[in-house]
């Protein structure tokens, strides 16, 4: 194995332990903390999003994670051409791009919202105005709807991953 081959796998692995970590804990852990605590969980959340911008450092992750198992896949393919891209592995690994591709999307989907999410909240001083509130809730039900799907997808395309190279069919 080559020093590009090393790097590029370290990235994928380190970048996609960070974004998948990252939003299995949002989803299992902060985000129900910060639903449970009300005004201070939305003054938390805020600060996450507005401060920190944990939404760039999980784009990050997620770019880096994709962009390193593009070139992983291009490499062990020999430029998307060889036949191991029909073995059992290659089919394996194809598998779970497919995942953590429609992962990314849905990712990105969700962290736009939050990010959005975050600056109107930034903006209401004590109550939201009628149009705040319609866009709030428009926020809160589109994350309602692809945070599950992010979720699943990443997981599916993480045990299809962990497993492929050892797939035998």
């Amino acid at each position: 194995m080559n020093i590009v081959m090393l790097g590029l796998r370290f990235v994928h692995i380190t970048a996609a332990i960070a974004w998948g970590g990252g939003a299995l804990l949002m989803e299992f852990f902060i985000s129900r903390s910060i639903a449970a605590t009300s005004e201070a969980g939305q003054k938390f959340a805020q600060h996450l999003t507005n401060t920190v911008r944990i939404h760039l450092f999980m784009m990050a992750a997620a770019i880096s994670t994709v962009l390193a198992g593009v070139l992983l896949y291009w490499r062990d393919s020999d430029g998307f051409s060889s036949a191991w891209m029909l073995s059992s592995s290659g089919i394996g690994f194809g598998i779970g791009a497919g995942f953590g591709l429609i992962a990314f999307v849905f990712g990105a989907i969700f962290g736009q919202s939050n990010a959005q999410l975050g600056q109107i909240g930034a903006q209401v001083a004590d109550r939201p105005t009628g149009e705040q509130a319609a866009s709030l809730q428009a926020l809160q039900r589109r994350i309602r709807v692809v945070s599950p799907i992010h979720i699943v997808t990443m997981i599916i395309a993480m045990a299809f991953m962990a497993m492929a190279r050892y797939f035998t069919f």
